[in-house]
């Protein structure tokens, strides 16, 4: 191995294993506190659940990648490929589907969550029912895996679609927040009041949120796209590629952060955090 790729595993060890653990405090806390279990926690939940998968499926990505012995398991059988991508875009989906959603206040918020697994799982198995052109030696990418205008239509595009739409409802989100004067409990001091400034400390939070989730996805889908549409240019480009790798490690970040971003904002995640170490002898 060279030493940009035994950096590349320690750095991906050490923050899937954080994101696990993140994620996975987060699921426990929504399903093991009553109080918790609201409409805009149960998307929180949501996508730390579609976090904990990317984390999950990124160790068998770096099983295929870096370990001699996954690389010639992958390319040598064709449906443990297939399911190995199903599972990245189903994960990546998710995660974009979902941060679109944590910005949405929905009265339905489980119906909406069951929709759009079950759209995004029916539309990521589409390779693994003949919607793939995959061969012997073939290398597991998407790009030579799957039929160019599902990879567009159905993954790429989606995802641009997904972050226009957030880019939008975050903007108007963010300006609502920017626009509502504060009060304090001594000119107002209601609990009307007191349940406005606890919606702002919220929508705060989610707009950190999906800050922090462009940040750590950009870099990888730019990277992505063009070496999509210029693959000889990409593949030229050592440096490029190197970075790419290194983006798939930032992406994984996002899953790192999350909890602890609920943690810093939201002083109820903090406590119940808290009651959990608690408990433990």
């Amino acid at each position: 191995m060279e030493l940009w790729e035994i950096a590349a595993v320690i750095l991906f060890i050490i923050v899937l294993t954080g994101s696990v653990m993140g994620n996975t405090l987060i699921i426990t806390v929504f399903f093991g506190f009553k109080n918790f279990q609201n409409s805009t926690n149960c998307l929180i939940c949501n996508q730390s659940i579609a976090d904990l998968l990317t984390a999950l499926f990124s160790w068998y990505y770096v099983s295929i990648t870096y370990i001699p012995a996954g690389k010639l398991f992958i390319i040598s059988n064709k449906y443990a490929c297939l399911i190995f991508l199903l599972a990245i875009c189903v994960s990546i989906l998710s995660a974009f589907v979902n941060i679109m959603a944590i910005s949405i206040e929905r009265k339905f918020v489980l119906l909406w969550i069951a929709l759009t697994w079950i759209g995004i799982l029916i539309s990521s198995s589409l390779p693994i029912f003949g919607v793939n052109q995959w061969k012997q030696g073939t290398p597991c990418n998407a790009y030579f895996v799957f039929e160019k205008w599902y990879l567009l239509h159905c993954v790429l595009y989606t995802m641009f679609f997904v972050l226009v739409m957030t880019a939008l409802l975050n903007a108007t989100l963010g300006l609502c927040v920017a626009f509502t004067p504060k009060t304090t409990q001594k000119s107002n001091p209601v609990q009307s009041d007191l349940h406005k400034q606890n919606k702002r400390r919220i929508a705060i939070m989610l707009l950190v949120v999906v800050g922090v989730f462009y940040v750590c996805w950009l870099p990888f889908l730019s990277v992505t796209c063009y070496s999509l549409f210029h693959p000889m240019q990409y593949g030229a480009n050592t440096n490029l590629v190197i970075f790419h790798e290194f983006t798939k490690v930032l992406l994984n970040v996002n899953g790192l952060l999350n909890p602890f971003i609920y943690a810093n904002r939201n002083s109820h995640f903090k406590k119940a955090f808290k009651k959990i170490f608690d408990r433990r002898p």
